[in-house]
């Protein structure tokens, strides 16, 4: 084989490749992820809603996420949750004040930038969450009732792994 018909041969094996008959099995298995992971989404979803109903029947569960953002990475800014939950900045700003009226959030001028203000949790907000976190975990284990250790562990290992892109493995 000449140096070009090498080069032309490898230009083609490193193309993209279109999915052909060969790839209907894995084309398969990707929906069933697909359908899988759409399924887990709507069930977190509707966990999700109901520990928000136990947090504080007052409280929207849009809120309830931006609380548990908040509580995590505490103190931060409106603008912080608007980037990494891709809500919408006059969204949070009501969920932060449905939050602040009911005594769950407290908003303090950062110490560095007097403008700038930073949320952080109340101990009202604290205490309830532990109550809760509590009762959902309670949930979850009716999920995997019946579960290795292992088999929990390789779960867990298995989530983590989805959740994280592959250039930052």
């Amino acid at each position: 084989m000449s140096p070009v018909d090498a080069e032309a041969r490898g230009a083609v094996q490193d193309a993209p490749r279109l999915p052909g008959p060969d790839d209907e099995g894995r084309e398969g298995l990707m929906a069933g992820v697909v359908d899988e992971i759409g399924s887990m989404m709507v069930e977190a979803k509707r966990t999700i809603a109901a520990a928000a109903s136990r947090f504080d029947p007052d409280v929207p569960p849009t809120a309830f996420y931006v609380l548990r953002y908040v509580m995590k990475h505490q103190p931060c800014t409106a603008g912080d949750i608007v980037k990494a939950m891709a809500i919408d900045k006059s969204a949070v700003s009501r969920q932060v004040a449905v939050l602040r009226e009911a005594g769950f959030v407290e908003v303090v001028p950062d110490a560095a930038d007097g403008r700038v203000m930073m949320l952080g949790s109340t101990e009202r907000a604290e205490v309830r969450m532990l109550e809760v976190r509590h009762e959902n975990r309670a949930v979850f284990r009716s999920h995997v009732e019946g579960w290795t250790d292992d088999e929990l562990a390789e779960f867990a290992g298995w989530l983590h792994r989805f959740n994280t892109p592959a250039g930052q493995r």
